[in-house]
């Protein structure tokens, strides 16, 4: 039995849906309108709000509690003035929902757009691409290639086979270790043709035997296919709140965007470190030419750069092994990007150095700094730049700067120098940006240009990282406290895969001193307490630069040249060495006695891959015959004096 109460309950609320009823239908179905939108805008509002994880979440929080509160507030107010008949502000309510609703809209648009741009930065997709070429002065038919033995490597091997299959080609296939074999085998004619990553120019043109790769070679065929990323390596998850590591990789490519080459040119190399407690970093910048055990290449040693070519997670683990530092994250950008990028911001200021020389290679930069453009053209599409104090540049010219090194003694070190102030310049021109559009400008040539294996969450995390930054520059007029590192060493020209190239190598003094400032930075090892410490009024004070040193014990030596030099020089070199010499004398009258006419063990090679070494001698025909007639005529004077004695 319902008892008096509810009755009179339910007398009520059918005398309100009465009155509802009987109101203006044109304002109650504006009012149903408005308000299904006004909930619609506030649900992706709050679903985007709810993506922005681990940024502000008080913020986040206070605002989805106000826009639920705001929503029943309205939807009351609303009713209420509807069933009362008060015009008046119940049109001042739609309006004020109208407005709301468009500002929820304009808020998830954004907040969406920019998640989305976030999400789009690491790559899931790879278009692979193979190219066939020959020698360019081949017209003959092609019937034997050259291939990669690497059964795993998607440009060197998995792509041709699939080419050959789907074309019905008969080719006889020779196999090869790695694209430096392959590249010999076709300019050696062992080969009429080899398959090879699409970007072979940019990254076997500096090799003293392919410096004119691009008009010895044509492409004949190219074969390309979008697969999932092979070279995904998997992130540490390292929370960005603890000590963390980023490998930033500078990469050269043909293609504007990293979605369309797996394989590419490691032109820049920094490791850096940050301590988000102390904000203060490293930056190690390794010279691309440096001389290291090559991890996914059976640890043959090579230029650390040309781990790129085997990708990403190859350079990972290889840079991993030579600092004893596990990598947490790394971010791959592509310089072709830069274009774009300082173009978006148009153009950025900084100090241009004179160059040290006034040619690059064979070419007049005028009294400026010249280089190739992004597509790596000389001729009309050469870029120059005038050196000064405050030069306002365009992406091409940013790029072209980024890349030189060859106008400058200190070459790679330079071209280090240069692309650290290039970013600085973008980094300071990114903080003028105050036009919406100029942001997502700014934005989709970034999110084109980089890959990185971190995730959309950990990358919005960084959003704290900024904050304290700021609020710390707030008191510091330095954002961050960066220590510099150098590495320093000497250079060596080694003969490897058949052709000599420069290589640098570093001093261990040096390295290890810049890995024990990195591991006390991300507190793996605690730093010493320096005990004294000197300083003179009349010289400021200067942080010094860790890894510095010029007095430390080279690591490698190569074999010289002994040609023409005399066979005691070579056993007294090898004897010291702990090398055996074998001896082979070649009778000739064009040479001089007792010298070296060939050696077995090129010049440049490595010391420490060598045991012994064959060596051809000179022996002298005419040398030896006079002997003997010296010999006979002096044993006839001796027989002449003897019978005058007796």
């Amino acid at each position: 039995m319902k008892n008096k109460g509810d009755s009179v309950k339910n007398v009520k609320f059918k005398n309100l849906f009465k009155k509802l009823k009987k109101t203006n239908n044109g304002l109650r179905y504006i009012l149903y309108l408005i308000t299904t939108l006004y909930a619609l805008s506030i649900s992706f509002f709050i679903y985007s709000l709810i993506l922005l994880d681990g940024i502000e979440t008080l913020i986040r929080i206070l605002i989805i509690i106000l826009l639920i509160i705001s929503f029943i507030v309205f939807q009351i107010s609303g009713l209420a003035l509807l069933i009362s008949q008060k015009k008046k502000p119940l049109i001042i309510i739609l309006v004020i929902m109208t407005i709301l609703s468009g500002i929820n809209s304009f808020a998830f648009y954004y907040i969406e757009k920019t998640y989305n741009i976030v999400d789009d930065i690491s790559k899931e997709k790879i278009i692979y691409t193979t190219n066939l070429i020959t020698l360019s002065d081949n017209n003959d038919e092609i019937k034997n290639i050259g291939l990669l033995t690497n059964e795993e490597d998607i440009e060197g091997h998995i792509l041709p086979q699939e080419y050959v299959i789907q074309n019905n080609k008969k080719y006889k296939i020779s196999y090869f270790e790695n694209n430096i074999e392959l590249l010999n085998a076709l300019y050696d004619k062992k080969v009429d043709a080899i398959f090879i990553t699409a970007n072979y120019i940019l990254k076997y043109s500096e090799i003293d035997r392919f410096i004119n790769i691009s008009n010895e070679t044509k492409i004949i065929d190219s074969f390309s296919r979008e697969m999932n990323n092979q070279d995904t390596v998997i992130s540490t998850n390292k929370d960005v709140t603890q000590p963390f590591t980023i490998l930033l990789l500078g990469v050269d490519s043909m293609y504007d965007g990293l979605s369309n080459n797996s394989a590419f040119n490691g032109d820049s190399i920094m490791l850096i470190t940050f301590n988000p407690k102390t904000l203060s970093a490293t930056v190690f910048s390794i010279p691309r030419d440096t001389y290291v055990p090559i991890a996914c290449n059976n640890n043959k040693s090579y230029k650390i750069n040309s781990a790129a070519s085997y990708g990403t997670k190859c350079m990972i683990e290889t840079i991993e092994q030579l600092v004893d530092i596990p990598i947490d994250y790394y971010v791959k950008i592509n310089f072709k990007g830069v274009v774009s990028l300082v173009d978006a911001l148009d153009g950025i200021t900084l100090d241009i150095d004179k160059p040290d020389y006034n040619k690059n290679g064979k070419v007049d930069c005028k009294g400026m700094i010249c280089e190739q453009n992004s597509s790596r053209e000389w001729g009309k599409n050469t870029i120059f730049i005038e050196p000064g104090i405050n030069q306002t540049i365009n992406g091409e010219q940013a790029l072209a700067y980024s890349r030189n090194r060859h106008q400058w003694a200190l070459s790679d070190f330079k071209r280090i120098e240069h692309q650290q102030a290039v970013v600085n310049a973008i980094a300071n021109k990114s903080k003028t940006i105050r036009n919406i559009n100029t942001l997502y400008k700014v934005l989709n040539s970034i999110t084109n240009n980089i890959d990185t294996n971190m995730s959309t969450k950990q990358m919005l995390n960084f959003y704290n990282i900024f904050k304290n930054i700021i609020t710390n520059s707030k008191n510091n007029n330095d954002l961050i406290n960066i220590q510099k590192t150098v590495l320093t060493g000497y250079d060596l020209s080694l003969y490897i895969y058949g052709s000599t190239i420069y290589t640098f190598q570093y001093y261990e003094e040096s390295l290890n001193e810049i890995i024990k400032t990195m591991k006390e930075n991300l507190e793996i090892e605690k730093p010493e307490l320096i005990k004294t410490f000197n300083f003179s009024v009349n010289e400021p004070y200067e942080v010094p630069t860790i890894g510095k040193t010029y007095n430390a014990v080279k690591r490698h030596e190569t074999v010289p040249n002994f040609k023409d030099k005399n066979v005691q020089y070579i056993i007294d070199w090898a004897s010291s060495r702990n090398i055996s010499v074998e001896k082979n004398y070649i009778e000739s009258n064009i040479c001089i006695n007792d010298t070296i006419i060939n050696q077995s063990i090129h010049s440049g090679t490595l010391v420490s891959d060598i045991s012994n070494i064959k060596i051809d001698i000179c022996k002298n025909i005419i040398i030896e015959q006079s002997n003997e007639d010296n010999k006979e005529e002096t044993s006839e004077i001796d027989k002449t004096i003897s019978d005058l004695v007796n």
